[in-house]
């Protein structure tokens, strides 16, 4: 009775699934979003579970007001032959699915949230006695492509689960809808089930906002955060910096983001240094530019702010995003943003209004792109200006939470 007065009151119990989660996991943009996403459900009122990955064992833990499930994975198959991909994601789904009925038990669910990324909620999904809520990330058929992997049967069928996944939620949350109509075609006759809802980030303090030319000893500073890896554009930005130092000698490159060790066999964050990212690109840069290029690895979102606010630029070409919550992050700090026309990122970014949409893998347009911005302070301040304005009416925290809310209410509903 209590559970159903608090539900008619407005109050959810809401499980996120979510391998990553910072510390432990927080590899990139899934864990960031989950991370937000439940501490704004959880200032709202609502009650918050997160089921995560744990890289040693079972542990429950409060972040906050947000409980906090580590799941260590369980192998279930003596040996997984050809299919070490489809039955790695079987194994998790299978303890994901586990700890969800364990929840259950103890205190009812209204809700389950996952991503759609390595098929997390599958298992679940096959028997769910809960309505079941897929968030479309970059699907792992799209990471295979670009790491240039073999599409394999074993991959095929990992592919195949995260689709399965999604056929099988009562309502698919999506930040953008040129990304979801890239997922499932024209989604015009899946209104009731498909949700356009925005990321959300919080804003900085209006004493953070920086919407000013270079002060740093008259060095121009541009910023790039993103894993290492080739999705991510990373590549295209080293071709593009001797261009930009040819014109703009003082400019200096901070490089943010997570080494990958990249082998046909997988990806990894660690292992032999021909392997590392970071040591082929700084090799792709000619050795009398590398001094102006700064690799400074992983760095927690809370350390991030300093180099939010004291870039001049933020850069980050990928070749494909879903959304793109970095590039909200600068924006919100008055930056002007470059990233590529691809994904959904025309729907973050407004080019010539708020940044520049350059083509991807083109390294000359990007580096035109950037030294336009740092060369010409009265444009690269009002971009930074119209940028911070736009977060503030689209891409808050409170937006995502309210959206959120209403769609989580549509799949009761149903």
């Amino acid at each position: 009775m209590k559970h159903d007065k608090e539900t008619r009151s407005g109050i959810l119990n809401v499980c996120l699934v979510s391998r990553e989660y910072p510390p432990e996991t927080g590899w990139g943009g899934i864990g960031r979003y989950t991370y937000l996403l439940a501490h704004g459900l959880a200032a709202a009122g609502h009650t918050v579970h997160v089921i995560a990955q744990s890289l040693d064992s079972d542990k429950e833990y409060f972040d906050a007001k947000v409980h906090i499930h580590r799941v260590a994975h369980r192998p279930l198959f003596y040996h997984k032959g050809i299919f070490k991909e489809f039955g790695l994601r079987l194994e998790y789904g299978a303890c994901v699915k586990r700890k969800i009925k364990e929840l259950a038990q103890r205190q009812r669910i209204d809700i389950v949230e996952g991503p759609n990324f390595s098929g997390e909620t599958f298992v679940f999904s096959l028997g769910k006695k809960i309505p079941l809520v897929t968030r479309l990330h970059t699907t792992f058929r799209e990471v295979m492509e670009f790491l240039g992997w073999k599409n394999n049967l074993d991959r095929r069928l990992a592919s195949w689960m995260e689709d399965a996944t999604i056929a099988r939620s009562d309502t698919i949350l999506c930040s953008t809808r040129l990304h979801a109509e890239n997922i499932l075609g024209d989604i015009t006759e899946k209104q009731s089930r498909v949700k356009i809802v925005p990321l959300g980030i919080p804003l900085p303090s209006l004493s953070q906002r920086c919407p000013c030319g270079p002060t740093h000893n008259g060095t121009s500073r541009v910023l790039f955060v993103g894993r290492l890896e080739k999705r991510k554009g990373i590549h295209v930005l080293c071709r593009a910096i001797p261009y930009v130092l040819d014109k703009v000698p003082d400019a200096r490159f901070d490089i943010i983001g997570r080494d990958l060790y990249v082998t046909p066999q997988g990806v990894s964050f660690s292992g032999d240094a021909q392997d590392s990212a970071q040591w082929q690109l700084r090799q792709s840069i000619p050795e009398k530019y590398r001094e102006r290029v700064i690799f400074r690895g992983h760095i927690e979102a809370g350390a991030l702010a300093d180099y939010y606010m004291n870039c001049d630029v933020f850069v980050a070409p990928s070749l494909y995003e879903s959304f793109g919550l970095i590039y909200i992050e600068a924006m919100s700090y008055a930056k002007p943003v470059i990233g590529c026309g691809v994904g959904g990122v025309p729907e973050v970014i407004v080019d010539k209004e708020t940044g520049f949409l350059v083509p991807p893998e083109d390294h000359y347009s990007l580096a035109e792109a950037i030294t336009r911005l740092l060369t010409d302070s009265r444009l690269r301040i009002s971009l930074g200006v119209n940028a911070r304005k736009l977060v503030e009416e689209k891409f808050t925290i409170a937006h995502m939470v309210e959206n959120t809310i209403s769609a989580y209410r549509g799949a009761l509903a149903r």
